[in-house]
């Protein structure tokens, strides 16, 4: 197609270099001798006829006073040229481009549920232009690459759709939380909030959520629970703020009693590592991140020796993993789940003891 004439269904962009074009033919000379009237290099001109180049305020100015049509009005013909070809670009983008596939991975039920948009019908198009909007990008292929600035809990291993909507969950986190606070993460301080923050384990949300935030809150750490993103598989992510506070991100996937404290303490876990990097979701360096915050969690809810000896005496009736759970000051969950993680019982075992959180900020 000429750079000259750009269309794309019923959209068409004229290069101003055609009306450069007209004026030679009017002068009925060369692109050299035209070149010399109007002071510029011949390879300008040929630039301008071939809509190689666009109409600089120089040139325009030379244009002016050479044909009496004003320096705005040349301006304003390479202006409406190139927004012209910037929509016929978006178009495109729009109905071809590589955003329609990273849309359709995105559960746009989600967004109306949440109060993001209206609830009414939305065409593809429409649908990208308002994910762009809530999400702060120019394009939504930004979300399709692995953050690894970023530290995800996730339950399973990374697919290019929950890669996008962990990203978008993210965001949507990070949009929640970058301005509630300027206070820099203080580990020190996180670290010695730390038998606090497990005290909560054994009062209703109500209570310990509040509590918890402004535990968090007070050391740097902004904590966003957010409805989980379909697809996204995640649990949980931390991320550094440029003005040195950090996030916390939990979603209420599966936010059964002992999953929620498992997942704060397995993410608050990182930050005290300052481990806010996930290599490539994948690799090995992920993997080991993982589990060491994995094993931080597990001691931090039950002492080791704890539980080495509450295991060593096999009783695991309802009323054992009670009485063992008051023993240590934990909500009973947290001692079901960990056998059940540890394969001593099975998951459909005593689910009386679980309470379901739905703490959403």
């Amino acid at each position: 197609m000429s750079k000259k004439i750009v269309e794309y269904k019923d959209l068409i962009a004229f290069h101003p270099g055609q009306y450069v074009g007209e004026l030679i033919e009017d002068y009925n000379v060369t692109q050299k001798e035209f070149a010399e009237r109007l002071g510029v290099s011949s390879k300008t001109v040929s630039k301008l006829v071939n809509a190689e180049e666009s109409i600089s305020k120089e040139t325009a100015h030379k244009l002016a006073k050479l044909s009496g049509v004003s320096m705005q009005t040349w301006l304003n013909l390479q202006n409406a040229y190139d927004v012209k070809v910037a929509e016929i670009v978006e178009q495109k983008e729009l109905e071809e481009g590589s955003e329609k596939e990273i849309c359709e991975m995105i559960d746009f039920k989600y967004f109306k549920a949440e109060g993001y948009v209206p609830d009414k019908r939305y065409t593809l198009k429409e649908k990208i232009v308002e994910l762009r909007k809530i999400l702060g990008v120019a394009s939504l292929e930004k979300f399709s690459s692995f953050n690894n600035q970023v530290s995800y809990r996730n339950t399973r291993e990374f697919t290019t759709k929950s890669i996008v909507n962990s990203n978008v969950m993210l965001e949507l986190a990070s949009k929640k939380a970058r301005d509630t606070t300027t206070t820099k993460l203080n580990r020190r301080k996180l670290e010695r909030s730390l038998p606090a923050l497990r005290d909560l384990t054994r009062l209703s949300p109500d209570i310990f959520y509040p509590k918890l935030k402004e535990i968090l809150l007070d050391c740097g750490v902004v904590l966003v629970g957010l409805p989980a993103l379909p697809n996204a598989n995640l649990n949980g992510a931390t991320k550094k703020f440029g003005n040195g506070s950090a996030l916390l991100l939990l979603t209420d996937r599966n936010k059964v009693s002992d999953i929620f404290w498992f997942s704060l303490f397995h993410e608050i876990g990182h930050v005290l590592e300052n481990d806010f990097s996930s290599d490539d979701g994948n690799g090995e360096s992920y993997r080991r991140s993982e589990e060491r915050a994995d094993q931080f969690a597990k001691d931090l809810l039950i002492g080791p020796e704890d539980y080495q000896a509450f295991v060593e005496k096999g009783n695991f009736d309802k009323s054992d993993i009670l009485d063992f759970a008051e023993k240590i000051d934990i909500h009973p969950s947290v001692v079901l789940g960990r056998l059940q993680n540890d394969g001593i019982l099975s998951f459909d075992r005593y689910r009386e003891l679980k309470e379901s959180y739905y703490l959403v900020s």
